[in-house]
C-alpha cells in the first residue's frame, strides 16, 4: 500500500440547477466510499477572504493516490460528469498529500 492521499474538492453550485447538484452528490458519495474514502469534513464557505469563491468544500482521506486516480478514471464517475457540469458553476478537484 502506498502513501495516504487526501482529496480536496471545492465547488460553486449553480443555484439554477440544484436538482443536478443533489443528483451529483447522491451519485458521487457512494463512489468515494466504495473507493475507500474516509470523510474528514464537508464544509460550507462562510466568507472568502482571498481568491475565488467556493460554496462548499469536501475533504476525504484515501489509502493511496491510486485509489483516487482509479475512482476518477472509472466509467461510474464518467457517467456523473454531465450532471456535475450542469450542477456546478465551478469545481476544483485536488489530490493532496502530507508535506
Amino acid at each position: 500500500m502506498g502513501e495516504q492521499a487526501t482529496l480536496v474538492v471545492t465547488a460553486v453550485p449553480n443555484p439554477n440547477e440544484m436538482e443536478s447538484v443533489h443528483a451529483y452528490l447522491q451519485g458521487v458519495m457512494p463512489l468515494f466510499m466504495q473507493a475507500g474514502g474516509n470523510l474528514v469534513k464537508r464544509l460550507k464557505t462562510e466568507a472568502v477572504l482571498n481568491g475565488n469563491p467556493a460554496g462548499m468544500t469536501l475533504v476525504m482521506d484515501f489509502d493511496s493516490p491510486e485509489a483516487i486516480t482509479e475512482l476518477f478514471a472509472s466509467d461510474a464517475y464518467a457517467a456523473l460528469i454531465p450532471t456535475r457540469d450542469t450542477g456546478f458553476q465551478e469545481m476544483n478537484i485536488l489530490m493532496t498529500r502530507s508535506m
